[in-house]
């Protein structure tokens, strides 16, 4: 791909040989060319402290320490592979636990009646790597039909889960109803365990079609830890996977990893569908923004239709150049509340959806203002000036402690 993003060639030339490096570790099985420019790399000066915290930062300690130890872990410093080592450990430990309690979980709503459907965090490690040890992650995410969060909710805190925001009973029913707001998020001091019930898989774009009954009738099924699981299907967990990597500007490239990987997997996907879908759902856009970071930056496979559908799309290269430009100095973690809204707004198809959205930001209640103030049914209009005026509070603040 060529114009405002930059060859692969370039990119690597501009930002150095630790992210080079990164780069080549990026994926689950090496390529010939890419095991020779790894050892050419570590034969070459490297700043393993700039490794490993770029490591760090993007999730893929797991895949250098899987790389290096294969190809001569004598050509990095032993304590930096005394430490890949020790967080390979502890990681394939940790998410061993994850994996156990998201299966303790699906089998009590099971029991209770209550269909959910596991994705990203032990299943996605499993389908895609087939590897728990290979993926760092940090909650487990199930998608819900609406009707059942309130009383998987119930069935969680009978089990040790606490609220992250305890919603009073008088307004669980509005914050269900609105609009940004689509998942709970609990959490369970033993691991610790962070589960997030989804009734929704995106704000904006969900892919699951709503209250649907043929949909979850008909759901796929997969193996985690040798048990069975429902699942998405790989067209729709990769349309899932590139709409959260694009709402949150890529900012870890493991996101990326994810779904090269899963492509190369799967090398029989529907793209027909994935392209339709995203066209019916109104986020053309961010898909490909991320199919264009992903083969330029990872050579996940692409039909030459789909690259070529990708270049017909306005604006889809200058977002994936602004990415890329943020992607290995952490600005995205710089911008403010304002430069972030600026941004996603950036990312939407059609000027509706703009407006919507950003009307929704500043005018409907948060989790926080839910929680906070705990108002009955009559009082909800009361809602909208509390989180202007909280808003407006915080962002004098901000402009304050930046000068």
């Amino acid at each position: 791909m060529t114009g405002a993003l930059r060859s692969v060639e370039q990119f690597k030339a501009s930002v150095g040989p630790e992210v080079e490096f990164l780069l080549c570790c990026a994926r689950l099985d090496l390529p010939e060319n890419g095991r020779r420019r790894i050892q050419e790399l570590l034969a070459g000066t490297l700043d393993w402290t700039v490794v490993m915290a770029l490591a760090q930062r993007h999730g893929l300690r797991p895949l250098l320490y899987r790389h290096l130890n294969m190809l001569g872990p004598a050509a990095i410093p032993r304590a930096m592979f005394a430490e890949l080592w020790a967080n390979y450990e502890s990681n394939a430990r940790r998410n061993q636990a994850m994996a156990r309690a998201l299966l303790d979980v699906l089998r009590r709503l099971n029991k209770c009646g209550i269909a959910a459907i596991p994705y990203k965090g032990p299943s996605l490690a499993e389908d895609v790597y087939g590897d728990l040890a290979l993926r760092e992650f940090g909650d487990l995410d199930i998608l819900l039909r609406p009707r059942d969060v309130l009383p998987a909710q119930r069935v969680l805190q009978a089990h040790g889960y606490v609220l992250e925001y305890d919603l009073k009973p008088e307004v669980e029913a509005a914050f269900l109803r609105s609009h940004l707001n689509y998942h709970l998020v609990l959490f369970h001091d033993v691991g610790p365990v962070m589960v997030e019930l989804h009734w929704k898989t995106d704000a904006d774009f969900p892919v699951e079609p709503r209250d649907d009954e043929r949909w979850w009738a008909n759901l796929g099924t997969a193996s985690l830890c040798g048990e069975t699981i429902r699942c998405f299907t790989r067209e729709e967990l990769l349309l899932i996977l590139f709409l959260h990597g694009t709402k949150h500007a890529w900012s870890s490239l493991g996101w990326l990893v994810d779904v090269a990987e899963l492509v190369r997997r799967h090398p029989d996907l529907e793209w027909d569908w994935i392209t339709g879908k995203a066209e019916r759902l109104g986020c053309q856009l961010r898909l490909g923004v991320g199919l264009c970071l992903a083969n330029h930056l990872l050579e996940m496979p692409l039909p030459d239709k789909i690259k070529r559908k990708i270049e017909g799309l306005p604006r889809v290269r200058s977002l994936a150049a602004e990415i890329l430009s943020m992607l290995f100095n952490a600005s995205f973690d710089e911008m403010n509340a304002f430069e972030r809204l600026h941004f996603n707004l950036s990312l939407y198809d059609r000027s509706w959806q703009k407006i919507t959205h950003g009307t929704s930001v500043v005018l409907e209640p948060s989790l926080l203002e839910w929680s906070r103030w705990p108002l009955p049914r009559y009082l909800h209009g009361v809602y909208l000036p509390l989180r202007f005026a909280r808003l407006l509070a915080k962002y004098v603040r901000q402009a304050i402690d930046r000068r």
